[in-house]
């Protein structure tokens, strides 16, 4: 993080270390999130900072070990991981809201492709997703608006391009996928909110 004039040297400091504090935290969810379940010698939290240090090739000194026991506690506070203890060893896994909270990052990053000239087709996402899944069912919405899809109805979404890997990539990191139908259509009418939405489709090439 580059200093920044705007901010007080302390400002910037406090800034600097709560953005290094954040990129590690993401860098150990992705590692749990891949490796499924940590293991580590001892039973408490702190023996679990050492693993995660030699796992990541961080430099396994004090300033890493101190970062990596916040990072982790911090991810314990918002209920992201837990830990348990079996066989005399320490166990770290995600919890279930870790894991759409991970789904809900990688889903963000996901683009959706984009084409000056439009081929004259609607690409449609409806989905029916269960009660038991609210919260997947609302984040797998909010993230198809944060993307760029227009919100047509309250569970139909609507996009100009050809967008159906993204989509079904996206309902599968939160394990939707089977509650998902994309259709392909050549007009929806009345289509004002869509045109507004994408202003180029007013000009069908």
């Amino acid at each position: 993080m580059a200093y920044r004039p705007n901010l007080g040297y302390n400002e910037w400091v406090v800034a600097k270390r709560k953005t290094i504090l954040n990129e590690k935290t993401v860098e150990i969810l992705e590692s749990v999130a891949k490796i499924g379940t940590i293991m580590f010698l001892g039973i408490a939290a702190p023996g679990a900072a050492g693993h995660i240090i030699k796992l990541l090739g961080w430099a396994p000194d004090y300033r890493s070990n101190y970062r990596t026991k916040r990072a982790i506690k911090s991810l314990e506070n918002r209920k992201f991981v837990r830990f348990w203890i079996k066989n005399g060893k320490g166990h770290l896994a995600l919890t279930e809201e870790g894991k759409n909270f991970f789904a809900n990052l990688q889903a963000k990053k996901i683009k959706l492709p984009h084409n000056p000239i439009w081929d004259g087709k609607w690409r449609i996402v409806t989905f029916d997703i269960p009660e038991k899944q609210k919260i997947q069912r609302k984040r797998f919405s909010n993230t198809l608006t944060f993307i760029g899809m227009c919100n047509l109805e309250k569970s139909i979404f609507v996009y100009p391009h050809e967008c159906k890997d993204a989509v079904f990539k996206i309902a599968s990191l939160y394990g939707v996928e089977g509650n998902i139908k994309y259709i392909v259509a050549d007009s929806i009418e009345p289509d004002r909110k869509l045109k507004m939405a994408f202003p180029f489709t007013n000009y069908k090439t």
